[in-house]
């Protein structure tokens, strides 16, 4: 009888180790390191994943900020755009300007080339203030400018990348549209 006890514990024991382990390899592993992979994040981010950008848009005496949340849904990722200014009031709310949910392989929304085409702005110097944030985890790339042409360059940049993603743009916050007549 005891030995019937024993071989039973030990079965129990057994497969119990047997399901905590099968449990621990089927956890989902993260594949996106915002370093290397940030000009093709659309391919590398996985769902347990959330880019997340920071871009300032003051000039002068404007002041407006800009948070943007990226994730990853199946083969899409979703797009989720808040946007804050202070120059009027202080105190003002986050509002959501936008919510898009566009295919992994779009080729309308061009972040990663706007990110390609401003390499040189990546900064490594605490003390510089950042336009451009990126972060992933604890992971973060910053973005600055040289100077107020260089902010006006890049601003247009972004504003012209960002259009594709927000045509319709009626709070104004990626510039004024010109219209062609």
């Amino acid at each position: 009888m005891k030995k019937t006890i024993y071989i039973l514990i030990g079965l129990v024991i057994f497969v119990s180790c047997q399901e905590k382990q099968k449990t621990e390899t089927e956890k989902p592993t993260f594949k996106f390191d915002l370093i290397t992979d940030l000009t093709n994040f659309r391919q590398k981010m996985t769902e347990l994943d959330t880019l997340t950008i920071s871009f300032d848009h003051s000039v002068c005496t404007y002041q407006g900020y800009e948070r943007i949340e990226i994730t990853k849904q199946s083969d899409s990722i979703n797009i989720v755009s808040n946007f804050k200014e202070l120059t009027f009031e202080e105190n003002s709310k986050w509002k959501k300007i936008y919510d898009r949910k566009i295919s992994e392989n779009d080729t309308i929304w061009k972040f990663e080339q706007f990110l390609k085409r401003n390499e040189k702005r990546k900064n490594t110097d605490q003390n510089k203030r950042g336009i451009l944030m990126l972060t992933n985890k604890k992971d973060t790339i910053s973005y600055s400018i040289d100077g107020l042409v260089d902010l006006n360059i890049f601003l247009a940049d972004y504003y012209e990348t960002m259009r594709k993603i927000y045509p319709e743009n009626k709070n104004g916050i990626y510039g004024i549209e010109i219209v062609e007549e």
